[in-house]
């Protein structure tokens, strides 16, 4: 059962407002409207980038709701939608924001409007002094990590617009000339449509102190911090943490670091209890082109890390991470531009230091190679409560003249930890869900205007509960191309197959798109 969004708004209003969006532009001082060709030409970067777009969009699919009833349909998508790239003195940071107006054939029930939105800035109110950090996700998210996964279907059950915003104030400095100083507050709040998860809203108090780190052998860091985390199905979390830490710069390139302090929470029973926190890290690069980092600490509910890994060479960018730790559940928490935005970002960093210019260089290539920005094989569930969990992920792109491949393979493992309360989300039945999965991506270019792609994965889901398992596997075949200056066109051709007993369907679906960006 869905609730009312809390988020919503008239849906007359919005389309007036999503189709007036080409005029910004003119409202915006300093502002340009995107032109790659005329880019390339500038004599001057602009600081402050607005690219208003509309696409139209029409699925012919044998399973509509994706689920064991097959039903047949064809869905019309109007998607007006913008990007918002900012890097000015003051304020750096993006804004990607898209409306989706749903119209189904036979199934006019299932009518909608649907947002995505993705922003996130860092505003500079006092020179060097006081900042403050926004982020804001809107995204459709999976209710449950045993249903469909979430695609471009509204009428998929197992599919939740869910929005978090972010607001953190903070205030950075420096206390004469050896110590850094930090205090900081945020709050994020969480929403989802379903009754079926709780609404999270979370607020985080820290104090840091430390050393500046520049060309010293030894230094130090102290940073104290408390967290409420407030469910609304079940009860609300307080975490208070002292944490020490102190660092040995073994060379210029090698880091080690010990951890020390306390901490004291009620997430494992209704009153407060108090443990010890112990902990070890190192920080290694080697060059500019590889970075190794790992933290290890010893916490209230057991072991905790952090480890990353990122290495790039002429054509290829390598990216490892492994982390486990306390999840609150929040969901679609991160606004960044996407995975594989991140991973050719870093590659097209030698190439271009210009935070825009290449933001534009990047973006530009992944839509002419019809690649998803977003390269996560399986979007976290929806939850009710704090889980532990870790999570590994695996993401390699290799670039050539002409053709990208791009792997992406993941696994993680969640554990109850809310007690015996049952708060009507997947772990009531399961104390333990573990998902895997892997995604590759082939793109080629044919010519400078249009390409080819392929998309082919398989993703997996197993419950504590008997027999609870689902997998869904995944081929996806496209072209796109340029059909005007400013217009582009794209045909995807799609099969799914889901086996298991919460889920089992099939799905073949032809997609048409056509984009113009103003």
């Amino acid at each position: 059962m869905n609730r009312p969004y809390r988020y919503a708004a008239s849906p007359s209003l919005i389309r007036w407002v999503s189709l007036a969006m080409a005029s910004v532009p003119a409202l915006l001082p300093g502002a340009v409207t995107a032109q790659p060709d005329d880019v390339q030409a500038a004599p001057r970067q602009p600081s402050l980038v607005f690219e208003p777009r509309v696409s139209v969009q029409h699925t012919i699919t044998s399973n509509a709701r994706l689920d064991a009833t097959s039903v047949s349909d064809q869905i019309t998508e109007v998607i007006p939608g913008f990007q918002l790239i900012s890097n000015t003195a003051r304020v750096k940071g993006f804004v990607d924001y898209s409306l989706h107006d749903v119209y189904y054939a036979r199934e006019s029930r299932f009518n909608s409007i649907r947002h995505n939105l993705n922003a996130s800035a860092v505003v500079e109110a006092v020179e060097q002094w006081a900042f403050v950090d926004v982020a804001a996700v809107v995204a459709s998210q999976p209710i449950s990590a045993f249903g469909a996964p979430v695609g471009g279907l509204p009428a998929n059950p197992n599919t939740s617009q869910t929005s978090s915003f972010r607001f953190s104030p903070y205030l950075r400095g420096r206390i004469g000339a050896a110590v850094d100083y930090e205090a900081r507050y945020s709050v994020q709040d969480t929403r989802t449509k379903t009754d079926s998860r709780s609404d999270i809203t979370t607020q985080d108090w820290l104090l840091h102190l430390g050393s500046r780190e520049s060309g010293r052998i030894v230094g130090w860091a102290l940073d104290a911090s408390n967290q409420v985390a407030d469910y609304s199905l079940g009860r609300s979390i307080e975490t208070n943490a002292l944490r020490a830490r102190v660092s040995f710069a073994v060379t210029s390139q090698l880091v080690l670091t010990g951890i020390g302090g306390t901490e004291s929470t009620n997430q494992l029973s209704p009153t407060r209890e108090s443990h010890r926190i112990t902990g070890f890290g190192a920080a290694w690069q080697p060059s500019e082109r590889s970075r190794l980092s790992f933290e290890r600490e010893s916490r209230y509910f057991g072991e905790s890390h952090n480890a990353s890994l990122e290495h790039r060479t002429g054509r290829t960018v390598w990216r490892y991470t492994d982390i486990k730790a306390i999840s609150n559940g929040l969901g679609a928490q991160s606004a960044s531009l996407g995975s594989l935005f991140d991973l050719l970002d870093g590659f097209y960093t030698q190439l271009e230091p210009d935070p825009i210019r290449r933001t534009q260089l990047v973006l530009a290539e992944i839509e002419r190679l019809g690649l998803p920005a977003n390269v996560q094989v399986f979007q976290d569930f929806l939850r009710s409560s704090s889980t532990l969990q870790r999570v590994q992920q695996l993401s390699l792109a290799l670039l050539g003249q002409r053709s990208t491949v791009t792997l992406a393979i993941s696994r993680s493992d969640n554990r109850s930890i809310g007690g015996p309360l049952q708060l009507g989300d997947d772990f009531d039945t399961n104390s333990r869900i573990r998902q895997r999965g892997w995604n590759l991506w082939l793109a080629h270019r044919l010519t400078p205007n249009s390409s080819i792609h392929v998309s082919w994965g398989d993703q997996r889901s197993v419950g504590t509960l008997p027999g609870l398992e689902t997998r869904v596997r995944s081929l996806v075949l496209g072209w796109n191309t340029l059909v005007a200056r400013r217009t582009s066109a794209g045909i995807q051709i799609r099969r799914v197959l889901s086996d298991g007993p919460a889920s089992p369907y099939s799905e073949s679906a032809i997609v048409g798109t056509i984009t113009h960006r103003f």
